[in-house]
């Protein structure tokens, strides 16, 4: 299975890859945000995180006007709540999303993308023991799909409400995959 989610993602990436040699220059927006993340299991809360990193868009008029591809590279806190246990997992997460601008004037913009998605666990605590270690046993990968929307001012602010929905376990102990809400800021330079 997670060759299947490898083959998706390599396809993904050189698709845009290959769209981006013919397309204009890339954007750069440096975003920051607020996570409430959990799991698909009852009985589990939602924990509040943040996140930062730098996402880059590439627009693709060629296909639509308005069509664009976006990577980002986000230093994001995950994790979950249970009774007893605060899950607090940071993850280098790194969305491919495709979207579409739509103008509303000179001044403001909305958009929507949606992509797939792959996380990377860095470190976190777990009951003051390493999250990612055999004792805890939260996975340091995980792979999903990511949808998000917004509105763009100025051409140089952006404000969008997003989901996470991963594909895979967090953990052995029980069969639950992960759920992340994102509000983000964003600011192109």
């Amino acid at each position: 299975m997670k060759k299947f989610y490898s083959l998706i993602i390599a396809a993904v990436m050189a698709a845009v890859l290959g769209l981006s040699a013919q397309a204009a220059p890339p954007q750069f927006e440096a975003v920051a945000g607020m996570n409430f993340s959990t799991v698909d299991r009852e009985g589990i809360n939602f924990r509040p995180g943040f996140h930062v990193g730098i996402r880059s868009t590439i627009p693709i008029p060629e296909v639509t006007l308005g069509f664009y591809v976006n990577s980002a590279v986000k230093l994001s806190l995950r994790g979950f709540k249970t009774d007893s246990v605060n899950y607090c997992p940071f993850f280098l997460d790194i969305p491919i999303h495709a979207g579409y601008k739509y103008e509303l004037d000179e001044r403001a913009a909305m958009f929507i993308e949606a992509g797939p998605y792959v996380g990377i666990g860095l470190f976190g605590k777990a009951a003051g023991k390493n999250v990612f270690s055999d004792e805890v046993g939260y996975k340091r990968f995980d792979v999903g799909l990511g949808l998000r929307g917004g509105f763009e001012f100025l051409h140089r602010y952006s404000v969008s409400l997003g989901a996470d929905f991963g594909f895979l376990r967090t953990t052995d102990e029980f069969s639950a995959k992960p759920r992340n809400i994102t509000f983000s800021l964003g600011y192109y330079f």
